[in-house]
């Protein structure tokens, strides 16, 4: 809304004199600006490149290691949901990586909703 409308008087113009040209930096601050977060990491992941980052799980016993795989070895702390038994927790990767611990013998479901776009879904 605030991308269309950057004046609320503009809000009822049905004319066209409200249309305005913008770039992705543009949308990348007012994105920042309202979610109060940097989100460069996030643009330059999905906006500016092409390839998709990819998910890479490995598990060796109750530990289930999580690392993102990103073209050019780019930040991306993309957090994740992992489902243990009927437990969905979020788990945090500021570095691009986690591990949790997974009880004995239960079975983990990386992303069971399907959220993240990654390589692979």
């Amino acid at each position: 809304r605030r991308m269309a409308y950057p004046d609320s008087t503009l809000q009822a113009v049905t004319d066209g004199r409200q249309t305005r040209f913008v770039t992705t930096d543009d949308f990348l601050h007012l994105a920042e600006a309202v979610s109060g977060r940097d989100l460069d990491w996030f643009f330059e992941v999905y906006a500016r490149q092409p390839k998709l980052p990819k998910l890479v799980t490995r598990r060796q016993g109750t530990t289930l290691d999580l690392a993102w795989e990103v073209p050019g070895d780019l930040s991306f702390p993309m957090p994740v949901e992992v489902q243990v038994g009927d437990e969905i927790r979020r788990v945090d990767m500021p570095a691009g990586r986690a591990s949790i611990t997974v009880p004995e013998g239960a079975e983990a479901v990386v992303d069971p909703n399907d959220w993240v776009l990654r390589e692979g879904n």
